[in-house]
């Protein structure tokens, strides 16, 4: 019998990179907040707080959306993906 090769699962790969993308842009809309809060007629703002203030949601959306697919599907591909022969019947695993 030949050694069942892992390969990684794309979806863990993505499900990981959008993850820190959602970290980054919940930190950074929390850090917009705060500074909202603290001084609210303040007009110092950089780059990156204004695209949150303009677009934040729809990212925080579109994010969460494509993290829980990923997330789903690399959980139902894992067994393809590990190589894993527990789904076929025991006669064919010996």
């Amino acid at each position: 019998m030949k050694p069942i090769k892992n390969r990684v699962n794309p979806f863990y790969v993505l499900a990981i990179i959008v993850g820190v993308l959602f970290s980054v842009t919940a930190c950074a809309y929390v850090v917009m907040t705060v500074r909202q809060l603290n001084s609210p007629g303040s007009l110092e703002t950089n780059e990156l707080m204004q695209w949150v203030d303009q677009h934040g949601l729809t990212a925080f959306v579109t994010e969460l959306a494509v993290l829980a697919v990923a997330t789903l599907a690399a959980i139902a591909s894992d067994r393809m993906w590990s190589g894993s022969n527990a789904g076929q019947p025991r006669e064919e695993r010996d």
